[in-house]
């Protein structure tokens, strides 16, 4: 008994099958045999009738499940399945006709052979497509909403997908009322059930004659630049939009087609994937102890997750602030518990306790991304933008220069090019420091790019708070324009930069073209189903103490060189005297603590090219007017203001500081 039990225990799921294949068999074969006799069986051909189910009811169905029927779900049954459906249905009869031949030749009319084959594949495809359809049914619940009556946009294989679970599921709160689909020979057909209505460039005339509420965009592998006319069309026609999770998404996460979400601004972009050289990066980081500072920021955080993916030995990281760096490491116990995150409270400016941190945990990378990046707050506390952003940085290189630090990148801005604010300024000074350490055996470089989507203090969360709070975005000028750069994207050419670099090298980051930050705010409006100048206002502010119209990568009289890699370029200037950066910086350091002009006036003598933008270039610069057209060559601007006063007045002689 106890053994009867053990064998019906593990073999439940199966055996139940195995019933119901040897019943649709034999009722396959009396049927077949029925309508080959129209119903009255000559006596004469009952014995082989007879014979003929014993062998079909034997060997059929034990053939299906060696076949694979047995796998296949009642409940879920696809057009892929009735294929396999079909040769698990040729192979059983050929077996078992094998079998009754070789035993009874003659007594089994051969035609009985083809129907009970044809009649055993249509009866289990539909008693699995009765089953699905009681499934479906029982699954489907009154919504608790009035459903929205949505357009899918896309009538291929992810649309249709899509149509089929919102019909499942009408909880989730749709009733599909049709197809858009730009490819014109689908237009007037009927998929599923719903007819494809049109493109488009019509989407405004099919969204009022069917009284669509709402857009899905059911195109994962759509490009940027096709994902926004796309948005454009939902705008004209004054519908929100959503769409379905990116082909990425479904396979790194346990996400659904119907996991509807919102446009990002990541996608309208178009930004395409980093391609990066995994292996350079792993030989560099494997099994080694790597330092970030400014962990718990945005820059700093994700090169912290991009890195437990290359299996260091530990990561240290370093930031100020306690909250955001509970959260980090938390993250890394949940997500990244197989890389050990050594969470440190630490102030990169003390230079002791940093040479301490890193002889203990025996640091060999470091990655330096504290820094002040605010550019109207450090306008006016620019000694703590000198105080942090230089002489953290210079702290934080002899520390690593006494820890006999193997690697150290230093992340550094666009705004460092041709500065007219503080914060730029400090930068370019930090970008000097890091450079004038060539030599030795530390390996120093910097990485310089621009605006990161979604990083603390980016435009785009602000944006995102106004549209919220109904109005109106506020954009300094029509012309202002900006690079971007998603947060994982930059972190990982940082990564692939580190493996790069040799020393003495500025690395420059390809952000692609530069986005006119009045149109990024039509844009983010648009995605929340809001129409500009409408629904949500667009306010132009002008342009703040520091502030630029257009930020530079690098200067035209640069000697800037390709890598091996397509989106990053490499700067070979000429070395920088670390006896003459050291000079000023100790000028520096006795006059930047006063709130007064002196500080600025040392930075404008140490960087000829920084030009400290004044208030009333914000004032001239505010305008209501329309925006130009004009692109500019990537990389040049005109990043300054005509009326901005120039830095030929300044002192130049660093004697003269030295005595004062």
């Amino acid at each position: 008994m106890g053994r009867f039990r053990h064998f019906a225990m593990k073999y439940r799921r199966i055996l139940p099958r195995i019933a119901l294949n040897v019943a649709v068999v034999g009722v396959s074969g009396v049927v077949a045999y029925l309508l080959r006799f129209d119903f009255q069986v000559p006596p004469e051909w009952l014995p082989g009738a007879v014979s003929a189910l014993f062998c079909w009811m034997t060997v059929e169905p034990v053939t299906l499940h060696l076949a694979g029927w047995n796998r296949i779900g009642w409940n879920r049954i696809a057009l892929p399945d009735i294929g396999l459906l079909v040769r698990g249905v040729c192979i059983a009869a050929t077996a078992s006709a094998v079998v009754i031949l070789s035993l009874h030749r003659g007594a089994v009319p051969r035609s009985v052979f083809l129907l009970q084959a044809a009649l055993v594949l249509v009866f289990a495809v539909s008693a699995r497509v009765a089953v699905r359809l009681a499934v479906e049914r029982r699954d489907r619940g009154p919504s608790a909403l009035p459903l929205r009556r949505a357009l899918i946009y896309g009538a291929g294989s992810a649309g249709q997908a899509l149509l089929r679970e919102l019909q499942r599921k009408p909880r989730i709160g749709y009733r599909p009322v049709g197809f858009v689909d730009d490819n014109e020979s689908l237009h007037g057909q009927i998929v599923h059930g719903l007819p494809v209505l049109g493109s488009g460039p019509g989407l405004s005339r099919i969204v009022a004659a069917h009284t669509a509420d709402e857009i899905l965009i059911a195109i994962p592998s759509v490009g940027g630049q096709r994902l926004a006319e796309i948005v454009t069309y939902c705008d004209q026609a004054g519908r929100p939009c959503k769409t379905i999770p990116s082909v990425e998404e479904l396979i790194r996460k346990p996400e659904r087609v119907t996991d509807l979400r919102r446009v990002n601004l990541e996608e309208l972009l178009g930004r395409e994937p980093v391609k990066l050289d995994l292996g350079a990066i792993s030989r560099e980081v494997a099994g080694r102890v790597v330092m970030v500072t400014g962990a718990a920021g945005s820059i700093g955080s994700e090169i912290c997750r991009q890195l437990a993916s290359f299996r260091p030995c530990r990561i240290v990281a370093l930031d100020i602030a306690e909250t955001p760096l509970f959260h980090l490491e938390n993250e890394f116990l949940e997500r990244y518990a197989s890389c050990p995150l050594l969470p440190t409270i630490g102030d990169v400016r003390e230079e002791a306790s940093m040479l301490r941190l890193m002889r203990e945990n025996r640091v060999e990378i470091v990655f330096h991304a504290a820094a002040y990046k605010h550019v109207p707050m450090m306008e006016r506390h620019h000694s703590a933008a000198i105080d942090n952003n230089i002489f953290g940085t210079l702290a934080l290189v002899n520390a690593s220069e006494r820890a006999g630090i193997r690697r150290f990148v230093m992340i550094s801005t666009d705004k460092a090019v041709r500065p007219s604010s503080v914060m730029g300024a400090t930068k370019r000074l930090a970008e000097l420091i890091v450079k004038s350490r060539s030599g030795g055996d530390t390996r120093f470089v910097s990485v310089r790019f621009g605006n990161v989507l979604g990083s603390n203090g980016s435009v785009v969360p602000i944006f995102e708070r106004q549209i919220r709070n109904g109005g109106p975005v506020t954009v300094t000028h029509p012309e202002m324009r900006r690079y971007f750069m998603t947060i994982p994207e930059a972190s990982q050419l940082v990564l692939q930069a580190m493996a790069l670099g040799t020393s003495d090298e500025i690395f420059v980051l390809d952000m692609g073209s530069p986005v006119r930050i009045g149109d990024l705010a039509r844009s983010l409006i648009a995605l929340h189903g809001k129409t500009p100048g409408r629904d949500i206002a667009l306010e132009y502010t002008g342009l703040r103490p520091g502030e630029k119209l257009f930020e530079e990568l690098y200067l035209s009289d640069e000697n800037l060189i390709r890598t091996v890699h397509e989106k990053i370029l490499v700067l070979r200037g000429d070395p920088v005297d670390r006896a003459w950066v050291e000079k000023w910086l100790a000028v520096l350091r006795k006059h930047s603590p006063a709130e007064g002009s002196e500080a600025r006036e040392i930075l404008r003598d140490i960087l000829p090219d920084y030009t400290p933008a004044t208030v009333c270039e914000a004032s001239r610069n505010r305008s209501d007017g329309a925006s130009s057209e004009t692109e500019l060559p990537i990389g040049v601007g005109s990043a300054h203001c005509a009326d901005t006063p120039q830095a030929g007045g300044a002192r130049t002689n660093l004697d003269a500081w030295e005595v004062a």
